[in-house]
This record gives C-alpha cells, sequence and structure tokens, in this order.
C-alpha cells in the first residue's frame, strides 16, 4: 500500500471547475437537480466503480496482481504526464456550498459503514449501500476439499502465534470480537462432516505491535503444501479483484500531495495540521453472507484443546481487496468533508468531539491578523487516516474545517452512542492527534508549520538508527550476519525514512545488489561496500534531525540552471547556462590520464574495467561539481543536467545503478554533494548525440578531432565563441577544474575507497580563468538553436523561415519533455470525486 491519491485544485465545491465537471458539481449540490445528476453522474463516474481488468479485459486476480500493476503504474505515469504545468495543491474556502436536501438510507445490515447525509448525494453511495447491506463480495476461487481443509488445520498457526502470550491476547480480541459481532469460533468437529462450501483456512500470525504486544496478521498469501507435493492456492492468489478500480489509484500521492503543499505554502504562512484516525478499519466492512468463510484460522490453544476455527465476517487486514473495499468508503468520506468545507464558516454544528481538536497552545495563540487571505486547507486520506491541514485567518476557520472532516467521517462511517467505539477513534484523540498544531507525525514523518519542514518520525528514526548501529558492531566483530528477511525490512524502511532524505538513495546501490541476489544470510563483513553504505545512511539520517528538510527542498520545478555534458574517450566537457536565475555562461573540459584511457572497454580493449557509460557518469558528476562552484546553488534550488548517455540519466534518475559498481559509487559522490547544497531533486534528461554539438567540442578537443583541437584553455574559448556567439556580444567563461576535485573523482573511477567526509567538504573546486562574462539568464532556448551545427553555425541574423520553423519545433519537442519529467515527480491532482474519471 505504500507504493500504491489527488489535488483540491478541481474540487467540487468553492473551486472553478468548468465545463461539464461544473454542470455534474451544481447537480450533485443541489437537489432540483437530481435527476439530471444521475443521469450525468451514470455516464461519467460508472467506470470508475467497475472492477479493474488487464489490458486485454481479463479479470485481475491475484495471479495476475504484479501484471496488473505493472499496467497501472504505466497508467498513472500517463496521467501524471498530462496533468497541468501548475497545480495548487490547496483549496481557497468561498463558502458558497449548500447543503441538498437529506435522502434517507436503510439502516446497514452489515458491519459499520453506510452513507448517510451527503454521502448519499456521492457518486458512491449506491456502491457503498450494496457494500453495508449486501457485504462486500468474496471471490476466492475454487471450493476447497475436506482433505485441503484438514490439512490447512494440521498446518496451524504461525509459529509467531503459539507464544503465551500472543495466544493470551488473540484469545481476549477474538472474544471480543465475537461481542462486537464481527466473528465467531466454531468446532471444527461440529461442521467437518459437511463443511461450509466457501470454507478455507489460512495461518493466523502475532506481529510485534507499537501501541499494544502484537497485532493480528492473517496471512492469506499462505500456500497449502499437500502431502502429494502439490499446491493449494492462497486465498490471496486465488481472489478475482471485484472492488471499484477507482478506490485506490491515488493512495500513493497522499503524503505527496502534503509536501507539495507545504512547499506552496508562502514564506510567513502558519500550516496548522490535525489528523483522524478510524477505530477498527477494515472491520468496520462485513464480507457477503456465507463468504466469510473464506477468512478462517484456527484459534492457537494449548495442546489436548478441541480444534477451533475462527470466523471473522468482517474484512481482513491480509486480503488484497481489503483495502480498495475500504477505501472505496473513506474516500468517500474524504470527498464529503471536502464539500461540508465549503459551507459558510460556522454554518455547521459542532461535532461531539471538536473540543479534542480545538485546543492546544497553537490554537489558543492564534488571533485574527496574523493572516489575511481566504482560509486555505488540503483534506486527505490514507487508507484509514484523515489528515487536514490549513492556512487559517482564525480560531473559527480550524473549527470549522475540523467539523467538516468529521462529519463527512461520520456520513460514511455511522457514529456510536458509545464514544469509545465510534469510528472517529477517540483514543487517538486523547493522545491530542486531531489537535490543530504546528507540528506533527503525519504517515510516519514529522512536518513543522512555519518552518515549512519535515523528519523522520522521532521512534522510526531511532529504531533505524539502533539496527544500524548493531549491524555495524556485529560486523566489526566478525559475527554472523542477519537473515535476508530482515535485511529486506530494513532496506525498505530506510527507503521510506528516505522520501524526506531523497539523495540518501544514491547510497543504496551495495544494498540493492544484495536485494537482487537474495542471499539468506547476509554477511557485513565480507562486504566493505555495503558496509559503508550503511555507515553512510546511519550517518546522514542521524544528521537529519539537526537540520530538517525543508519541503521545497522535495519538489522539482523549471529549472533555474541547466548543464549539459558529453564524455568521450579523450575526455568530458560541459556547459552551464542560466534559466530562470542567472549565472555566467560557462564551458569546461577534462582530459582523462592514461591509465583512464586504458581501462576503458571497447572492441580493441575487451578486458577495459570501465564502459563508456560509467565516463559518462563521472562526467555528470563533474559537472553538478562545476555547478555548485558557478551557480547559486540555494537550498531549494532546480538544476536540469542533459546527458547523450541513456543509462546515465537512467541512473541518475533514480540515483541507483544496478550493473556497475563503479557507477553506484558515482552516484554515492553525487547524492552527498546534492545533499550538502540542498538542492531539490534533479531533472536528468537524454538528449540525441546528434543533438549536443555544444558539449562534443569541449570533450573532443584533445586531438581526436583536428577541427576541434584547443591546445590551450584560450583555444577552447576562442573556438566556442566563434562557433556559439552569445546573444548581447555576451562571452562564454572557461572554467579550470582543480586537481584536488578532479583527483577526487578519479579516485571513485580507479575504485580506491573515498569517505563519506571528503565529500561532504570539498577543497576549491576551480576557477574562472580570463575575462569574466556578463552573467546571464534564460539562455536554454537559444542553446537549442545549434543542438545539431556540428561543423557550420548559422547566425541569428540570417536565419531563414526554414530554421526558425525547426527551431520553434525544436524548442515544443524540448519543453514537452522536460514538463513531461516533471510531472511524473508531482503527485496526480486530486480529483473533485474519487470516482471521477
Amino acid at each position: 500500500a505504500s507504493d500504491t491519491q489527488r489535488s483540491s485544485g478541481s474540487r467540487i465545491v468553492g473551486c472553478q471547475a468548468s465545463g461539464v465537471q461544473s454542470r455534474i458539481a451544481g447537480c450533485i449540490a443541489s437537489d432540483t437537480c437530481e435527476a439530471h445528476a444521475g443521469e450525468a453522474a451514470a455516464d461519467v463516474f460508472t467506470e470508475r466503480l467497475k472492477p479493474p481488468c488487464l489490458n486485454s479485459k481479463e479479470a485481475v486476480t491475484g495471479a495476475t496482481k504484479e501484471q496488473h500493476r505493472v499496467e497501472n503504474k504505466r497508467h498513472r505515469v500517463a496521467q501524471q504526464e498530462k496533468q497541468r504545468p501548475h497545480v495548487d495543491y490547496w483549496a481557497r474556502h468561498k463558502g458558497q456550498f449548500s447543503i441538498p436536501t437529506p435522502k434517507q438510507a436503510p439502516t446497514p445490515k452489515f458491519g459499520q459503514m453506510g452513507p448517510s447525509g451527503l454521502a448519499l448525494h456521492h457518486p458512491a453511495a449506491d456502491v457503498l449501500l450494496d457494500y453495508a447491506m449486501k457485504g462486500c463480495p468474496v471471490k476466492s476461487g475454487q471450493p476447497w476439499t475436506r482433505d485441503m481443509m484438514e490439512q490447512a488445520i494440521a498446518q496451524g498457526p504461525h509459529a509467531s502465534a503459539l507464544d503465551p502470550a500472543a495466544m493470551e491476547q488473540l484469545a481476549l480480541e477474538v472474544a471480543e470480537k465475537e461481542k462486537k459481532g464481527q466473528a465467531r469460533v466454531v468446532l471444527w468437529d461440529d461442521i467437518k462432516d459437511n463443511p461450509p462450501k466457501e470454507l478455507k483456512i489460512s495461518p493466523i500470525a502475532m506481529i510485534p505491535h507499537k501501541s499494544r504486544l502484537f497485532r493480528a496478521i492473517l496471512d492469506l498469501s499462505f500456500s497449502i503444501r499437500l502431502q502429494d507435493g502439490s499446491k493449494v492456492p492462497s486465498v490471496n492468489e486465488s481472489t478475482t479483484k471485484t472492488a471499484p478500480k477507482g478506490a485506490i489509484d491515488q493512495m500513493g500521492h497522499s503524503l505527496k500531495r502534503i509536501i507539495h503543499a507545504f512547499a506552496q505554502a508562502d514564506a510567513d504562512a502558519k500550516v496548522f495540521m490535525s489528523k483522524w484516525d478510524i477505530k477498527d478499519g477494515f472491520w468496520r466492512l462485513c464480507a457477503q453472507e456465507g463468504e466469510e468463510w473464506n477468512f478462517c484460522y484456527v484459534l492457537p490453544q494449548p495442546q489436548g484443546e478441541p480444534t477451533k476455527l475462527v470466523v471473522p465476517t468482517s474484512l481482513q487486514m491480509g486480503w488484497i481487496e481489503s483495502p480498495p473495499y475500504f477505501c472505496a468508503a473513506s474516500e468517500t468520506g474524504r470527498d464529503v468533508a471536502a464539500q461540508y468545507a465549503e459551507t459558510p464558516i460556522g454554518s455547521l454544528p459542532d461535532h461531539k468531539f471538536i473540543h479534542h481538536s480545538v485546543q492546544g497552545s497553537d490554537f489558543d495563540n492564534l488571533t485574527h491578523g496574523d493572516y489575511n487571505g481566504p482560509l486555505q486547507y488540503l483534506i486527505e486520506v490514507y487508507v484509514d487516516d484523515y489528515i487536514s491541514l490549513a492556512i487559517p485567518r482564525s480560531q473559527d476557520d480550524l473549527r470549522h474545517v475540523a467539523n467538516a472532516v468529521m462529519t463527512g467521517i461520520h456520513d460514511v462511517f455511522p457514529a456510536s452512542d458509545n464514544d469509545e467505539e465510534d469510528p472517529v477513534s477517540l483514543k487517538k484523540l486523547k493522545k491530542l492527534e486531531g489537535m490543530w498544531a504546528l507540528q506533527k507525525d503525519i504517515l510516519g514523518f514529522t512536518f513543522h508549520g512555519i518552518d515549512k519542514t519535515i523528519w523522520l518520525e522521532e521512534a522510526k528514526r531511532d529504531a533505524l538508527l539502533t539496527v544500524l548501529a548493531s549491524w555495524t558492531k556485529q560486523a566489526q566483530r566478525g559475527k554472523t550476519g542477519v537473515s535476508f528477511d530482515e535485511f529486506q525490512s530494513v532496506i525498505s524502511k530506510l527507503r521510506h525514512a528516505f522520501i524526506s532524505i531523497p539523495a540518501g538513495n544514491g547510497l543504496l546501490s551495495p544494498c540493492n545488489e544484495v536485494l537482487r541476489l537474495q542471499p539468506p544470510i547476509v554477511y557485513f563483513h565480507r562486504n566493505k561496500r555495503l558496509l559503508q553504505a550503511l555507515i553512510d545512511c546511519r550517518t546522514i539520517l542521524r544528521e537529519s534531525t539537526l537540520a530538517p528538510t525543508k519541503c521545497m527542498q522535495l519538489v522539482s520545478r523549471w529549472p533555474d540552471f541547466i548543464g549539459v555534458k558529453d564524455a568521450s574517450g579523450h575526455g568530458v566537457g560541459g556547459i552551464i547556462v542560466g534559466e530562470t536565475k542567472a549565472c555566467v555562461p560557462t564551458v569546461f573540459r577534462f582530459e582523462w590520464p592514461d591509465d583512464i584511457k586504458a581501462e576503458i572497454n571497447s572492441e580493441h580493449n575487451p578486458s577495459g574495467k570501465l564502459t563508456n557509460s560509467d565516463l559518462e557518469c563521472a562526467g555528470l558528476l563533474l559537472l553538478w561539481l562545476v555547478m555548485e562552484d558557478v551557480c547559486n546553488l540555494e537550498p531549494g534550488c532546480h538544476v536540469a543536467l542533459f546527458s547523450d548517455n541513456q543509462p546515465t540519466v537512467h541512473w541518475v534518475q533514480r540515483l541507483a545503478s544496478k550493473s556497475s559498481l563503479v557507477a553506484g559509487q558515482l552516484l554515492r559522490a553525487l547524492s552527498l554533494r546534492l545533499h550538502a547544497s540542498g538542492a531539490s531533486p534533479l531533472t536528468p534528461l537524454h538528449i540525441a548525440g546528434t543533438e549536443n554539438a555544444m558539449t562534443d567540442i569541449p570533450s573532443r578537443s584533445f586531438g581526436s578531432n583536428k577541427e576541434w583541437y584547443c591546445k590551450t584553455d584560450d583555444d577552447l574559448l576562442t573556438l566556442f565563441n566563434s562557433k556559439f556567439p552569445l546573444p548581447h556580444q555576451n562571452s562564454w567563461t572557461v572554467y579550470q577544474i582543480s586537481s584536488k576535485i578532479y583527483t577526487r573523482v578519479l579516485s571513485v573511477l580507479r575504485m580506491k575507497p573515498t569517505t563519506m567526509e571528503e565529500w561532504k567538504r570539498l577543497p576549491k573546486r576551480g576557477k574562472h580563468i580570463g575575462e569574466i562574462g556578463a552573467s546571464s539568464s534564460r539562455l536554454w532556448e537559444w542553446t537549442l538553436s545549434f543542438r545539431a551545427s556540428h561543423s557550420e553555425t548559422v547566425p541569428p541574423s540570417s536565419e531563414d523561415s526554414q530554421h526558425l520553423c525547426d527551431k520553434a519545433t525544436l524548442v515544443e519537442e524540448n519543453k514537452s519533455k522536460l514538463l513531461q519529467f516533471q510531472a511524473r515527480l508531482r503527485p496526480l491532482e486530486r480529483r473533485s470525486l474519487w470516482s471521477m474519471k
């Protein structure tokens, strides 16, 4: 789910919807247009409410979920690329929404979910009513034979559930679920002669949990191995997906939208945060009658006791269909909350839990005059976590948004007279999670509403630091390594941590190699590069609390500066120009020493250890080091790097290399420099070699091409100014890289170890030589005139109409390419309704 949500810019209420969306929004909001709204909704929304299918139109099952995931990812990327260049993730309150005439709905028959109030006007209302009255369908394949059932019972619970403390806790939880009607317990002896048709048994596991000793997880991915050697597909593997395909297609974008909203907030704005948790989550939705038998498990008991089967009637956390079914409800609650938020301030009655939100020193200190614009807010949901950000004008604004969110939740998950059992978790409210505050833990990260910063939640960070320290000590003592499963789990948590420290991903190449090989035991003392990577990760993680990341450093925008480079078997060269910010137009070059040239793998030197892509990656690192000195790279600065080598571009986009150890170490150095500069994520893009003329010359100016041979840097400057004359009679300036800098890059190419400290604290990088040209900006489009001009340059003054047409086409193509890449880095814009196309 973590890899598996939409902007408030097109919100149905209080936003500038246009065309069909605007008409539909008006119909849904008005009881006088209900017939028209129903007809329009049927046309526009039905597709999103259908079950998913593969591109081949086949139904998706657990067995084909990976293929579906790949197809979904491609579809999502295509959606992102079509997004508008500028999306505002904040909704600005207009207060023009009127609550329509209430509809009557039947009392839910199954579970503790059922639409009411404004949720009955949502396009997903009929679907949710169906789940509330009939339950959620469970299509899990062919029925089991009695022999399969008996062998599954003999397999029993997971070993973790046989711990005495785990057994005791689970017994209490099952008894509590029975009281609530969410489960029942049956004796196998009572049903074995005529077992229910849908009966399938999976092992129950008890996993350590932060707020209690254990959390029960039903392993519905477990396949039973029969005595004859055959395998019974797991419940998940045999499940046909029937939940609405639109329910979770944007789930993985919630955190990104929150980060982008912080990045867009004005520097002097105060961002308040609050969150609400749904108690018992998936347990509030039930399976269809008779189909709950798919979720059975053996109750762990002391030996000698008769076999008892637990039959949960609610959706289970381990089932692949539970998230989309639940999110169909929770996303609807979010949409409804957003509509309530657009009613006039103060028009909503106070929710019974409102006092949990409107308290605390941050709320008490909020006074009129702190902010003069309209109320801005963002309402998000991630499965069962409702999150809201607000830039308020007054305490009334915060009270209004909190009322809207909790009212929206109760319109989908009915309120309980017993506050302890209410769907809005009272336990979490008592922990002050629902209290408006300027610092809050959200989805595993801590956000600061004044500084607009983010860092990994303290408990998660401390746990990671402890594990990494333990592994380091094990390696130093030469002790036994750790299991691959433990290693994989910790690296996954590190990747999550590096959402707030994106450069950290560049340290993980040695870890990626281990994950690819999947050894049963990972030995750190036998792999020095792996051990160094873990030490680097621990250092950068520990430092993150001393200097939290600005959210603006995590988003990509149109570049401030652009660098282009090329590397050949002779050397590397590149140019640097200003785009939205000015810098001195710069050209640089560096010739590879003889020992590097001798190691280049080629048809004539098949034993060479360095590939052309390794040299291109080293050239890109040199380009970045020069840019650090030439450009004013303030924290949050945006930089685009162009290269004609596709592997290098791919490596830098992912900050990882699967195929090259040298590239992995070069990316490590680049990542450490990116982290030190505080720059935003890079925009690395590929350009065809035939369109890289401006850097072909400096990279091949060492004698391989007589026409471009430059004995001195002065010769290079003369040649460059003649072939690529800058506008306004400006002049290029040559940058000379210092020996200490290129020696460090060469050390990596020679696979000599370098320390983190060496890359964090650099010596003088080099200097401009000769007469320095004037700083200028907006030169990238101008450089496109010379992309394919190797030997002859057509001065701008003599451009003919065909040349102008070709240039215009090239400009549009390159702008589109750059915008598409940046769009892929932005979260999907939130639709007005989750079920909208």
